[in-house]
């Protein structure tokens, strides 16, 4: 059986960038969204939209980057749609609702 770090990196970019721009993007913004939820209790009020819209940037392109290293298309869709499940029940969890 081979691990995870000793397959192959496959070719398929068109699963790979859609995971990397759409679910990472979706990622990015609910952890803005918990940047958010959490600046406006612990920071100044006036202080936390500009730090959750400017931390969407360094969520998301590093998420994007390495969507490419994931061995197949499938497995990074896969992965990433699970890590927005994960962080949108954080964000219901945190606003009660």
């Amino acid at each position: 059986m081979n691990s995870l770090f000793q397959q192959k990196i496959q070719s398929d970019w068109w699963s790979k960038s859609f995971a990397g721009i759409c679910l990472g993007f979706i990622f990015a913004l609910l952890c803005a969204s918990i940047i958010t939820l959490w600046a406006i209790q612990n920071l100044s009020p006036g202080l936390a939209p500009q730090l959750g819209m400017w931390s969407i940037p360094w969520i998301w392109l590093p998420v994007y980057f390495i969507a490419y290293f994931i061995p197949r298309g499938w497995q990074s869709i896969l992965i990433l749609t699970v890590v927005n499940i994960l962080a949108y029940s954080i964000l219901c969890w945190l606003r009660g609702a």
